[in-house]
C-alpha cells in the first residue's frame, strides 16, 4: 500500500490510543471537498474524531455532509490575487526553464493554480477588509484541538503549518499529476535562492517555526489520483488511496431508473469549471447536442443557468438538471461527455462507462483526455477541431465500439486493485503514531 521510499513504516499498527484526531483542510470547492468524503467517513467509521476546515462559504457544505465543519480565512478564496503571486510564478518558471523546456518534460510544467494558491496562503495579512488570514485562524484551532494527524489538500499550504505548530503528523493529498512536487524537488536541488522558502519564512517566524521542505512535501503524500498511469515517480514516500466516486449527496430523482427508450449520454463540466469558471467553457454545447440528436441518444446535462447561457437551442432530447451526482446518473448511461477533470474520469471508470474528453484549456485537462484515449476507454476531442461532423463520429464510435469497454474495463481492474479508504485507515493510524509529536514551542 505504501509507495516509493516506504521504508520500515508499519502497515497496520493498532495502537490503543483512540480516538484519533484528525483534521482535514481543503480550499472552499466541491472538486476538492467530494473527493475526501469517503476517506473521512472511513475514518470517522473507524472511530476517530473528524474535523475538516475550509473557508466560510463552504463550512454549511461539509455540515449537511455529515462532518463538523471549522470556518477559516476569509470568504472568497481564489477571486482576489494574492500579493506576489505573478512575480512567485514568474521566479519559479525562471529557476525551471532548462528543465520545462526540454523534450522529456511534456505535462510536467509546475500548476499555475497551486502556484497561485501557494502565494495566497503565504501572507499573514487578510486579502479582503475585516477578514483574517487561513493560516492565523488554522494555527490558532489546531493548538486548541490538537490534532494527531493533519491531512491538507495540495492547495492548502496552512494545514502542514498548523500541524508543526501543534505537534501532528501530516500528509498532502494530491487529487492530479504531482506536477507540485516534482517542480518543488527540483528547485530545492538548484544552487539559488528559493523563491517559496523565501515567501514561506516570514509567515513561519510568526509562529516561532523553521522552514524545511516537509513543509511543502508534507511527511509523505496521500495520493487519490485516479490516473494511475500518470502519476510522475517522484521517489516521495507515497500511500495510495483508491478514488472512490462521491459527487455529493442528492434525492434520486423518479425519471432516473425509468427506460427512457433509447441510450443515455451525460454530460459534465466538472465542479471545478462550475465553480470558478461557470461561462468560459471551451466544450460546444450546441455542437454536441447536434451531434447527439442525430444519433437518437437522450443526453443528461448537469449544467446549471451560467453553464447553458451560450446555448442556442435546447433539442428535446437533451434533459438538463443543475446538479445530479455522477454517481447516481453514471450507471444508467452508456457513454459520459466531459472535460477532462480526474474527479469526473475517476467517476467514469468506477462506473465502467465509456467516455468522450472534450478538454478545456489546460495541460491537466489534456494529460486526462490522452490518458483516455492511450488506454482504450474512450476518445480526445481536438479543441482545434471539433466540428459537428467530427463530434458526432466520435461519440458513435464511444457509443457503439466494444473495445472502448474493454479498455474501460481494464482500467476499472487496475482502480480496484489500489487500497479502498477503509484499507488505508491502519495503514494511515500506524503513520501517524510514527509522525506525531514534533511541535514547536507554543507562543
Amino acid at each position: 500500500m505504501l509507495g516509493e521510499r516506504s521504508g520500515n513504516h508499519p502497515r497496520t499498527v493498532r495502537e490503543r490510543w483512540f480516538p484519533v484526531k484528525i483534521l482535514i483542510t481543503v480550499p472552499p470547492a466541491f472538486a476538492h471537498i467530494n473527493p475526501v468524503i469517503p476517506l473521512a467517513g472511513a475514518l470517522q467509521g473507524a472511530g476517530h474524531e473528524v474535523r475538516v476546515a475550509t473557508h466560510p462559504e463552504r463550512v454549511e457544505t461539509v455540515r449537511q455532509l455529515g462532518f463538523s465543519a471549522v470556518s477559516v480565512g476569509t470568504e472568497g478564496f481564489g477571486r482576489v490575487a494574492a500579493p506576489g503571486q505573478q512575480q512567485l510564478y514568474s521566479e519559479v518558471m525562471a529557476a525551471l526553464a532548462p528543465e520545462i523546456e526540454g523534450p522529456d518534460t511534456v505535462g510536467r510544467i509546475p500548476a499555475q493554480p497551486v502556484l497561485h494558491a501557494f502565494a495566497y496562503y503565504c501572507s499573514l495579512e487578510p486579502l479582503t477588509p475585516g477578514g483574517r488570514a487561513m493560516v492565523v485562524d488554522l494555527v490558532e484551532f489546531a493548538r486548541s484541538w490538537q490534532p494527531d494527524l493533519v491531512l491538507w489538500d495540495t492547495v492548502s499550504f496552512p494545514g502542514a503549518i498548523a500541524a508543526r505548530a501543534c505537534g501532528a503528523a501530516h500528509a498532502r493529498m494530491v487529487w492530479g499529476k504531482d506536477d507540485f512536487g516534482w517542480a518543488r524537488l527540483r528547485l530545492a536541488a538548484r544552487q539559488q535562492p528559493d523563491p517559496m522558502a523565501r515567501m514561506l519564512r516570514p509567515v513561519l517566524a510568526h509562529f516561532g517555526l523553521e522552514y524545511d521542505d516537509e513543509l511543502l512535501l508534507g511527511q509523505w503524500v496521500l495520493d487519490n489520483f485516479p490516473a494511475i498511469g500518470l502519476r510522475l515517480p517522484l521517489g516521495l514516500r507515497s500511500l495510495h488511496v483508491r478514488p472512490v466516486p462521491f459527487n455529493g449527496a442528492a434525492v434520486v430523482p423518479e425519471w432516473l431508473h425509468r427506460d427512457p427508450g433509447r441510450r443515455r449520454v451525460a454530460l459534465s463540466l466538472g465542479a471545478g469549471i462550475r465553480s470558478f469558471f461557470p461561462d468560459s467553457s471551451v466544450v460546444g454545447l450546441d455542437t454536441l447536442f447536434a451531434a447527439a440528436e442525430e444519433l437518437d441518444v437522450e443526453v443528461v446535462a448537469t449544467l446549471d443557468e451560467a453553464q447553458l447561457r451560450s446555448v442556442k437551442r435546447l433539442p428535446e432530447h437533451v434533459r438538463t438538471v443543475d446538479y445530479l451526482p455522477l454517481n447516481l446518473l453514471l450507471p444508467t448511461c452508456s457513454a459520459l461527455v466531459h472535460h477532462g477533470g480526474g474527479g469526473t474520469f475517476g467517476a467514469a471508470v468506477a462506473h465502467r462507462v465509456p467516455q468522450l474528453v472534450w478538454p478545456e484549456r489546460s495541460q491537466y485537462y489534456d494529460d486526462i483526455a490522452g490518458y483516455v484515449e492511450r488506454s482504450g476507454a474512450g476518445l480526445a476531442v481536438d479543441r482545434n477541431r471539433a466540428s459537428y461532423d467530427v463530434v458526432r463520429k466520435q461519440l458513435a464510435r464511444v457509443l457503439d465500439e466494444p473495445a472502448f469497454r474493454t479498455g474501460t474495463e481494464a482500467l476499472y481492474r487496475d482502480m480496484l486493485a489500489v487500497p479502498s479508504p477503509a484499507d488505508v485507515v491502519p495503514v494511515l493510524e500506524g503513520l501517524t503514531s510514527c509522525h506525531r509529536g514534533h511541535a514547536a514551542p507554543p507562543r
